[in-house]
């Protein structure tokens, strides 16, 4: 009925017979488990139990607890330190046993009473405190296991029983306490000296701040090999069907996966209604990602929520991680998403931010999400959260399941349905997901299909909520977000397809003069454009409106995987960036000389509107140059026309500016002109 587990490390077989001994006085404990973690001298054989020797450098109590629990047949396991006598009568131990067997308690902490001897007799010192210190534990083994075992960071004695009680009841389960005078501790010199690197009290403090249930590493100091006991911390859900494309969008899913920097984690696929000789093999799957611990399931008729829920139901891991078989997760995805779920108590899962990349436009677009909760989903129309970004408890899933009657929007169903159940969902505060968008891709089929379907959703809700929770809903402030950790466009090239997109390199006048390119002198031989690497760059600019650079970019337009290629021929020089082709071809707003500020009290000097930079170089007298390359600046616009406005300093008298514009015009028809705020024309004085 009971399996009872015994860890120690360079203990005495006399001390050890006298906790042995009260063990085998107890009927209801039909196993006993040593667990010698790397004794310097072996222990031999004992009768009446079984011995499991593992090879260790330093002592780890939280690790051998798990190595016998691991090696327990029993559902009920008794974990007693080696200086314990268990003097509880067996019909009490039998009763407490049952009570974790049917569920109702999931730990027992059996209160001990310290005593030492003293003239050769043992004297009663103090009972223990009872709040969870645990020589000696009663527990479900399943439970245990179910959330990663002691945590294993707590290397030495003391505070890896308190964190395992805090997280059985952070996770709904019933800690209990057993008064007792029956549990006798032997106090003690220490067996061995304490091993170097010493928990500390600020060291437990910290541990114990970890607000997740789950602890990834149960074996960590030993040569254990783990046989699948314990699971995985995460099983990633992926949902796919035959469609064009599918065998390189998988491969590019997968290959972000095995870039995990976390890798306590399964992927489970489900081919979602895929004909037969169409579906993918698990051990063609195995072979091309050795790294992975793939599985594969099967689905004949193809339903998104029926492949998900069948996920939840064959799932070995703590959290799920929503991924779709076409998009990509950053390599940091699931080691900040768990370090998220440490730090937010009471976290029942956690989103993200995402960028979308579109394969017909090359377009990129950053969507940073809101937090998630039933004002915003309400509210909002879409964009506040991407569900493959989704990071759930498995238990939660279980219970709010996706719902199978609808054939699109069940994830935006779920959404609603875990807010109105109570459960938090917060914000990672980070960027981790790529999405594709190609033709064959569920959103773009079903784009109208999937709005109808979020807005009759919405309006059903709103309607069984009623007025008065809308009238709430409506009345809360939205809540702010800030989101760190977004890749520049140089890092994203290298989340993205080797294929996708066109890219510009872009050298700032730094990095250009140090190649030899003068977009303002021209280079030897070749006026203002140069070539480097086989790339020819040209006088461009960067960016709009005050924000606008000078840069030389390169006339090619290249691929991510050609950029990342070409990239490296520029490492050390400073300002090399990267720009997209679309980007440049579309911005997302309109940019105007409405936005040009001119200070109160002053005036700027400003060409017209030269159609590029190269225009705008060649325009510039000579003479400008005398005012300094610093006072020299630029204003791109895309509206009403797009094009390129020179600007040269500001001024505050009326003698200053006609200066200027006398030096600015020397030799030229008039192109530059005086305005003010927003790019009015006008110089001091109405003039």
């Amino acid at each position: 009925m009971i399996s009872a587990i015994v860890p120690f490390r360079n203990w005495s077989l006399e001390r050890l017979e006298v906790c042995i001994g009260s063990l085998r006085d107890l009927p209801a404990i039909s196993e006993i488990i040593l667990v010698d973690f790397g004794s310097s001298e072996p222990l031999a054989p004992v009768p009446g139990c079984r011995v499991v020797r593992v090879e260790a450098d330093r002592w780890c109590l939280s690790e051998a607890n798990n190595i016998g629990i691991a090696e327990a047949t029993n559902d009920v396991i008794l974990k007693i330190d080696a200086d314990v006598r268990l003097l509880v009568p067996d019909d009490t131990l039998r009763q407490l046993a049952q009570t974790v067997a049917d569920g109702d308690v999931a730990f027992y902490v059996l209160q001990a009473t310290d005593f030492q001897f003293q003239n050769g007799r043992p004297s009663r010192k103090r009972l223990r405190a009872n709040w969870g210190e645990g020589c000696c534990n009663l527990f479900s083994r399943a439970d245990v296991i179910e959330i990663g075992g002691f945590d294993t960071r707590f290397f030495d004695y003391g505070g890896e029983d308190n964190d395992l009680c805090q997280r059985l009841r952070r996770y709904g389960k019933r800690v209990e306490i057993y008064l007792s005078d029956k549990v006798m501790h032997e106090r003690h010199p220490p067996s061995e000296p304490q091993a170097s690197g010493r928990f500390t009290d600020s060291h437990k403090k910290t541990l114990l701040a970890d607000c997740s249930i789950f602890r990834p590493q149960p074996f960590r100091y030993s040569d254990y090999l783990d046989e699948g006991v314990f699971g995985p911390a995460i099983t990633v859900a992926i949902a796919t069907i035959d469609r064009p494309n599918r065998a390189e969008h998988l491969a590019y899913c997968l290959n972000g996966l095995a870039q995990q920097t976390f890798k306590s984690f399964e992927v489970l696929i489900c081919e979602n209604g895929s004909p037969k000789a169409a579906r993918l093999k698990e051990a063609a799957l195995r072979k091309s990602f050795p790294t992975l611990d793939i599985h594969l399931h099967e689905l004949d008729d193809p339903s998104i929520p029926k492949a998900r829920n069948l996920i939840t139901d064959r799932a070995r891991g703590f959290y799920i991680a929503i991924h779709d078989d076409d998009d990509f997760s950053v390599p940091t995805r699931f080691e900040e998403q768990m370090a998220c779920m440490a730090a937010e108590d009471g976290a029942h899962g956690c989103h993200s931010s995402w960028v979308e990349f579109d394969e017909e436009s090359g377009r990129l677009t950053s969507f940073l999400g809101q937090a998630r909760d039933i004002n915003q989903l309400l509210r909002r129309r879409g964009k506040v959260t991407l569900h493959s970004s989704g990071f759930y408890r498995l238990d939660v899933l279980g219970r709010v399941r996706y719902d199978e009657t609808m054939t699109l929007g069940s994830d935006y169903d779920l959404n609603i349905r875990m807010l109105l159940a109570g459960y938090e969902i917060p914000h990672t505060g980070k960027f981790h997901c790529l999405r594709r968008c190609h033709d064959s891709s569920v959103s773009k089929h079903g784009v109208i299909t999937q709005r109808e379907v979020s807005d009759r959703t919405n309006g059903a809700y709103k309607y069984f909520l009623g007025e008065p929770f809308l009238a709430a809903v409506r009345a809360e402030a939205e809540e702010g977000l800030w989101v760190t950790g977004f890749p520049t466009m140089r890092e994203m090239l290298a989340f993205l397809p080797t294929g996708f997109g066109a890219f510009h390199i872009d050298l700032d006048l730094e990095a250009a003069l140090i190649l030899g390119c003068d977009p303002i002198f021209g280079a030897t031989g070749e006026g203002r454009h140069c070539t480097v690497e086989g790339l020819d760059f040209l006088p461009a600019s960067q960016g709009y409106g005050n924000n606008t650079r000078l840069v030389m970019r390169a006339r090619q337009a290249l691929t991510a995987g050609e950029t990342l290629e070409k990239l490296p021929a520029f490492s050390g020089l400073p300002g090399v960036s990267v720009v997209s082709a679309s980007e440049l071809e579309a911005h997302s707003s309109l940019q105007s000389l409405d936005g040009l500020r001119v200070e109160r009290g002053q005036r700027r000097v400003i060409s017209r509107c030269y159609a590029d930079m190269t225009e705008a170089l060649s325009a510039l007298p000579a003479s400008v140059l005398s005012f300094g390359l610093e006072e020299i600046e630029f204003f791109a616009v895309n509206h009403p026309e797009p094009g390129v406005h020179v600007l040269l300093g500001a001024f505050e008298t009326v003698a200053d500016l006609n200066y200027a514009l006398g030096v600015a015009n020397a030799g030229t028809v008039g192109d530059f002109f005086a305005v003010t705020n927003k790019g009015k024309r006008g110089g001091f004085n109405g003039t």
